[in-house]
């Protein structure tokens, strides 16, 4: 069964029927909550393909991804496109099969599909915290968004019965700008130190340690940059 507290948000959805067969998906898998992003398909449409879950749309909640960010702890980003170089962080995969163990460290999480044609914006990948996609034949990657939902709700269903460790979302945000600052402090390259932050976030969202393993890790990180920060000065704090 999917872990407690799991969303599912559909960016501008157009098509009706999309939108009925995830809420039909959303009702199967057990999900709380639906989440509309400035949808511009018909929803009273959309009830008619959503079969015996209307009443998971006459719930859905209309809103705009902003606030999708302020109310989930974790957010998953799903794409077909994926990073063709090594520096595209945000669109660096993680396997939809580790998705329970991930969405299971947060007490609220939301699985974000984007637009019927054109997916995900790159500033809405930077928005999440984790990025998966579905592994398909190399010629036509793009599925229709039901077909993604089903897979990849069926896929995050899959594990243990038991709560992974919880993880805050703050304690990933001060992880990462603590990387970030270590990196800039060892005088790397701004557009590598930039990308630290997404590194970071990524880092320990797809990691196993507590919010206690990682503020102490945080500390280290930014006792590392006090320390090489003060010696370039010509300090002598350590």
């Amino acid at each position: 069964m999917l872990p407690r507290g799991v969303s599912v948000t559909m960016v501008e959805p157009r098509g009706p029927v999309n939108v009925g067969h995830v809420a039909r998906l959303a009702k199967n898998f057990g999900v709380g909550r639906l989440y509309l992003v400035n949808p511009i398909a018909d929803l009273s449409v959309a009830s008619i393909y959503a079969s015996h879950a209307s009443d998971v749309l006459d719930r859905a909640v209309v809103t705009t991804f902003e606030r999708v960010r302020e109310e989930n702890e974790l957010l998953v980003a799903t794409t077909a496109v994926r990073a063709s170089k090594r520096s595209n962080i945000i669109r660096r995969m993680v396997s939809a099969d580790q998705l329970h163990g991930i969405l299971s460290s947060a007490t609220t999480s939301s699985l974000v599909f984007g637009r019927d044609t054109t997916g995900l914006t790159n500033e809405e990948i930077r928005t999440c915290d984790v990025t998966t996609t579905i592994d398909t034949g190399q010629r036509y990657r793009s599925l229709n968004i039901g077909h993604a939902a089903a897979i990849v709700l069926y896929l995050a269903s899959r594990g243990p019965g038991k709560s992974h460790t919880l993880q805050g979302r703050r304690s990933r945000e001060v992880f990462a700008k603590s990387l970030s600052e270590l990196a800039a402090a060892s005088k790397m390259a701004e557009h590598k130190t930039d990308s630290m932050m997404e590194v970071g976030k990524r880092i320990a969202a797809t990691s196993k340690m507590t919010d206690s393993q990682l503020n102490a890790l945080s500390g280290v990180l930014r006792k590392a940059a006090a320390v090489i920060q003060a010696t370039q000065s010509g300090g002598s704090k350590t």
